[in-house]
């Protein structure tokens, strides 16, 4: 062997020495990044990644560690550098066994962004260019239910004139006639499945549809969903993407409620999810839209007042209930006749308060404080008329300037009263204004059992007055007992299916939904039957506070909390007497 030859063989195993090693150091620091993450420590794995990615040089965990540095991206909510980061190694390397995955979690990040319509996209992607029968029968399921619960007809429509692929388009045809059927349109809904047949034959999505062309059109709709509830609600803040937390977690609630109960019954319930985006002519293009669907009866939405009242006057003249679940202004549900107020309205609130502290408390002398703006003044109001009405005395009633700094004024005027009085109702609109009054009432060493709303929750230095905080006692349209098995067994099926926590917001949507799934169910879908039984006076048990709407079709029912010592207790849930 000549010296030349000699040295090339031996350069080649030198530099396949260093591959091997360089190859043995990225395994191991991808293991340790694997087992950081799923152990959840999300910022030491994504460093590792990151290590494993940064000298640039090509290992044999290269693709899997931008896989999984996208996924730790996703779970520190860093969506948008997780889009990104995906991307790349997508770009970078098309044929990676790991891309379907890779588009999966950017459906992902979409999702969570409420960008669904990229999401949408997104997830078609793996169904035209996926190498995994596996991914992409899961990439078809969860195109569809973005499709049914998110996007509309049109935005189908425009998908498939863009799509180029013979593979994605019948699928998207497909779709296309489900949702128009679905939402009660079968004329269109058929035109939709017939162009498969006509324009891909050969597709497996054409012997789908022939079996749906087959179908009984006037059963078919309820052959698909069952009975079908219509949610609109303001998911995006107007005409930007920008979504409103609190609002999309109330829908977060009410789709998991939806996905409980099929998972347990024959007669699947669909959902038609529309976005008001804060505007009254859209409330009013839905309306028109829900009162085509012939198995459309219910609607959960809007959550805002202002919106509840375009949405009753859109739908008036029409069979179909609107139940919001977080709407308190009053009189909302008078404004027609199949509006309901699954959230007490300050009138409500005022009331239940003075029934609990006359006949609950056994108290008749009362003293009223409250700030002369907000809806303070209407809890005040509301409270005074029902607790003179029900033979109580209010024996004096201050009212001081909104944002007062401090109300001793008022306070002197309470102190000729202190020997009588057995309590005093505070209701707030500011938090600040909590603070105000406990100062105010040590300041004059005036101790009396405290009333209040649950803007008290928000309150700061209730710890440093606990001779009267100990003696306050809030009414609240929410609590949430964390220890209770069955909230906890709730809360972790919602948060493996979601991945997120189950909080108020959700709970707002998830109790209302879960009433009404019930009485659909009772029901048989039937409208007249479901007014029956929304009226019946049966109490339902929520998780964040009962459902028990009175004849104004507001709910009757609020939790009364008592604090003591820094922690809140339920001490019942009440409902007004009349």
């Amino acid at each position: 062997m000549d010296k030349k030859r000699l040295l090339i063989i031996l350069y080649f195993m030198f530099f396949c020495g260093i591959i091997n090693a360089q190859n043995d150091d990225a395994v191991r620091e991808f293991q340790i990044g694997l087992n950081l993450y799923d152990t959840q420590n999300y910022n030491d794995a994504l460093q590792i990644f990151n290590q494993i990615l940064g000298n640039g040089e090509l290992n044999s965990r290269t693709t899997v560690s931008y896989l999984f540095k996208g996924k730790t991206l996703l779970k520190l909510s860093r969506l948008d550098e997780a889009i990104q980061t995906l991307n790349q190694f997508i770009n970078s390397y098309p044929n990676s066994i790991y891309c379907d995955e890779a588009r999966m979690v950017i459906t992902k990040c979409y999702k969570e962004e409420g960008k669904y319509l990229n999401a949408f996209k997104e997830s078609n992607s793996i169904i035209e260019f996926g190498q995994s029968s596996e991914y992409v029968s899961r990439a078809r399921s969860i195109s569809e239910k973005l499709a049914f619960n998110y996007l509309t007809p049109e935005d189908i429509k425009k998908v498939y004139e863009t799509a180029g692929s013979d593979k994605l388009k019948p699928f998207l045809l497909l779709v296309l006639g489900k949702l128009y059927i679905v939402q009660g349109n079968s004329d269109e809904g058929l035109k939709a499945l017939s162009k498969i047949n006509d324009l891909y034959p050969d597709s497996p999505d054409n012997i789908e549809a022939k079996g749906y062309n087959a179908a009984p059109i006037k059963d078919f709709s309820a052959n698909v969903n069952g009975a079908l509830i219509g949610v609109m609600l303001p998911l995006f803040s107007g005409d930007s993407s920008a979504t409103i937390g609190p609002v999309n977690e109330i829908l977060e609630g009410i789709k998991f409620a939806v996905s409980q109960y099929n998972r347990s019954h024959i007669n699947k319930i669909g959902l038609v999810i529309r976005d008001t985006k804060r505007s009254k002519e859209k409330i009013l293009e839905i309306a028109n839209e829900f009162k085509q669907i012939p198995s459309l009866k219910t609607v959960l939405g809007p959550v805002f007042s202002d919106e509840v009242t375009a949405a009753a006057n859109a739908f008036a003249g029409s069979d179909i209930k609107i139940i919001s679940p977080t709407a308190t202004d009053n009189d909302l549900a008078r404004l027609d006749n199949n509006v309901y107020q699954a959230n007490p309205s300050f009138a409500v609130r005022g009331k239940t308060m003075a029934d609990f502290i006359f006949y609950n408390e056994k108290k008749i002398k009362i003293g009223v404080v409250n700030s002369n703006m907000g809806y303070a003044q209407k809890l005040a109001d509301a409270f005074i008329n029902e607790f003179e009405k029900i033979g109580g005395q209010v024996l004096t009633h201050q009212i001081y300037p909104a944002n007062s700094i401090e109300i001793t004024p008022e306070i002197n005027n309470i102190l000729p009263f202190a020997n009588s009085l057995e309590g005093l109702y505070a209701p707030v609109s500011d938090k600040n204004d909590a603070t105000v009054i406990l100062s105010s009432l040590v300041l004059d060493s005036l101790y009396l059992p405290m009333y209040g709303n649950q803007d008290w929750f928000l309150a700061n230095g209730l710890e440093t007055s606990t001779t009267l905080s100990n003696n306050l006692i809030i009414s609240s349209d929410y609590f949430i007992d964390f220890k209770d098995p069955q909230f906890e067994d709730l809360s972790k099926k919602f948060s493996t299916e979601s991945g997120k926590e189950m909080n108020r917001n959700v709970l707002y949507g998830y109790d209302v939904t879960d009433f009404l799934l019930g009485i659909i169910n009772s029901s048989n879908n039937d409208a007249d039957r479901i007014t029956q039984l929304i009226n019946s006076g049966k109490v339902f048990k929520g998780y964040h506070n009962n459902l028990l709407f009175d004849i104004n079709h507001v709910n009757k029912f609020l939790n009364f909390i008592k604090y003591k010592n820094g922690l809140y207790q339920l001490l019942t849930r009440y409902n007004s007497i009349n």
